[in-house]
């Protein structure tokens, strides 16, 4: 039925035969190499998948970002689905322009690691509903949003285009006013998922965002200054789109910026910066605010929607839980400590255009990642423990070893991590050592809920589903959100918001378990056999990859197909474990909602 939902092109028939066709001769080569080549690796394989420290490293390789729509190499440009594309046609249904597919990447797609029939039945659905066709079903909806992250101003664009008026609360200063990006110092990693997203409302959002971001489809691994492993280049990615690395202010300051051009003078639309959420009552949909610099607290009107888009601690998501009898929610610090500092360019000894991970000594590494203003590295450490404790004790003659939480100083931490990552040595100085110092230090932790939503409140992204960075998908999973709460609000119009919130959860929920639970790999209570051969496979999938063959590692398919990831986690069941039916989670989402009212 999914696959009857999607109407096939005609060149479809055309993408069949040509797959059809018999291999090159280069190709038969290619595809006999690969086998022998495996086998030939597959004692070294086999240690690493063993071996903790090894099996770790690359493990990482799966969260590298990647953006390879489909095996195909000639997607539909912006120019080309406004004219004639390279099937010819001069006209491509909705889901072709929301999915920015031609007809011979939507044949292969369909059959290959493409979006899955539901993915795609569900872009149909979203590319024909009336916020296409220039209705506004929800004209009598007031949202307050809470968070204007990337996930409250898409979902802020797609309520007003829907004719909902919007109030957007932010407890930080407006991003565009910010040297730096204070409170948003991160990059993202825009893949499918987000740009698809994005696209939903329009190809001008995304055109007006590209610009403030950095496109690159090279990831390396530095295992040793003098080691560099080649995870990925732009020859497996020739004519498609690369992942966009931007920085969290300067995607916000996009989205924020075609926010007010496209609604600001409509009426419908209301902002306000530095002002603290104090509470939400989720039944009466009433929030309290407290204005920046101690200008008063006061009482908003009450909403229909309440929408908590305000991340790992978020006030909606304690509304929720009031409200809701039997709301879940877990949450789970993950080890080690964060910061990020930027360098003005790429160090000497790394290309220019790649993404680099680099395991330090001591315990420590370092992600950088190019953007269009420099270079973002994120410092991740662990707080040395005491020998007492397990900890390293200290050589005869050597000081004891010092954390780089601990350090006071810039000149200490600038040596520090010149000691520690030789290959970034040059562009670390006493400015990089500051900027360290003057950074609040990140813990990163995991959330799990049950539900989504109570009453008039509702959860996205990072409030409802947090991997602590560990997939890399975090981002784009909550614009998904959006789009998704959206689509419920729109279906759902004549129903009440009680359906659409429902209808929401029962969608969204079993995505952002699934997600976590690949985000982490296998848990303990699987045990060390599945986990050894879980790591096994992740590498050999990673090495059959670049020939074509096998299955995708799961970042891969995270970052290149719109497969949901709760299909994914399934298809995985021998090595993380048994995960609910769909009837499943509908069920208990469902007995929830009810016992709410």
């Amino acid at each position: 039925a999914a696959s009857e939902a999607v109407r096939e092109p005609r060149s479809c028939a055309y993408a069949r035969s040509a797959a059809a066709m018999p291999p090159s001769p280069s190709e038969q080569r290619r595809r006999r190499s690969a086998p022998r080549l495996l086998l030939g690796l597959a004692p070294a394989l086999l240690c690493a998948a063993l071996h903790p420290k090894l099996s770790g490293l690359f493990a990482s390789v799966d969260r590298a970002p990647r953006e390879t729509f489909c095996s195909l190499r000639s997607p539909c440009s912006s120019a080309q689905l406004r004219s004639a594309g390279p099937c010819g046609k001069t006209s491509h249904s909705p889901l072709e322009r929301v999915l920015y597919l031609t007809p011979r990447c939507h044949a292969r797609c369909r059959g290959g690691i493409g979006a899955s029939a539901a993915a795609l039945a569900g872009a149909q659905r979203r590319a024909e509903s009336p916020l296409h066709l220039a209705a506004k079903p929800l004209a009598d909806l007031e949202v307050v949003i809470v968070g204007a992250g990337p996930s409250g101003l898409l979902l802020a664009h797609k309520l007003l285009d829907a004719g909902a008026r919007v109030e957007l609360l932010e407890s930080r200063a407006d991003p565009r006013n910010l040297d730096g990006g204070e409170g948003r110092a991160y990059a993202l990693g825009l893949g499918i998922r987000g740009r698809s997203a994005i696209r939903t409302v329009d190809d001008a959002l995304w055109e007006a965002i590209k610009p403030s971001g950095f496109g690159s489809e090279r990831f390396q691994l530095h295992p040793t200054p003098t080691l560099k492993i080649e995870l990925r280049s732009p020859d497996d990615g020739k004519g498609l789109e690369p992942s966009l690395l931007i920085y969290q202010s300067d995607l916000c300051g996009a989205l924020l910026t075609e926010l007010e051009a496209r609604h600001a003078a409509g009426g419908r639309l209301k902002i306000a910066f530095k002002v603290r959420v104090e509470s939400v009552d989720a039944r009466t949909g009433i929030v309290v605010v407290q204005d920046a610099g101690g200008g008063g607290r006061r009482e908003l009107a009450p909403a229909g929607l309440v929408a908590g888009c305000d991340g790992v601690n978020s006030i909606v998501r304690d509304a929720v839980q009031k409200a809701c009898e039997g709301f879940s929610v877990t949450k789970e610090p993950l080890p080690g400590n964060l910061k990020v500092i930027r360098f003005a360019k790429m160090p000497e000894a790394l290309d220019f255009d790649a993404v680099h991970a680099i395991p330090g000594s001591g315990g420590n590494s370092i992600f950088l990642e190019p953007t269009a203003r420099g270079v973002c590295a994120l410092i991740t450490w662990r707080d040395a423990a005491p020998a007492a404790a397990g900890g390293a004790e200290a050589k005869e003659g050597e000081a004891a070893p010092v954390s780089l939480g601990d350090l006071t100083d810039a000149e200490a931490v600038r040596d520090a991590l010149a000691k520690a990552f030789p290959l970034v040595a040059d562009v670390v100085d006493l400015d990089a050592g500051q900027q360290f110092l003057s950074q609040k230090t990140t813990r990163a932790a995991t959330i799990r809920c049950n539900t989504y939503h109570s009453a008039r409140a509702v959860l996205l992204g990072d409030a409802a589903h947090s991997s602590g960075g560990a997939s890399g998908q975090g981002c784009n999973a909550a614009l998904m959100d959006a789009v998704a709460l959206v689509d419920c609000l729109v279906e759902g119009a004549n129903e009440g918001v009680d359906v659409a919130l429902l209808a929401y959860s029962q969608r969204r929920v079993p995505e952002g378990h699934a997600l976590l639970d690949l985000s982490l790999g296998p848990s303990d209570e699987v045990g060390a056999f599945k986990k050894a051969l879980f790591g096994l496979s992740t590498l050999v999938g990673n090495v059959l990859s670049r020939f074509g063959l096998g299955t995708p590692p799961i970042q891969t398919l995270a970052t290149t197909t719109l497969t949901p990831f709760a299909e994914m986690r399934r298809d995985r069941e021998f090595f993380f474990g048994e995960f609910p039916t769909e009837a499943e989670f509908k069920k208990e989402v469902a007995v929830l909602a009810a016992a709410s009212k």
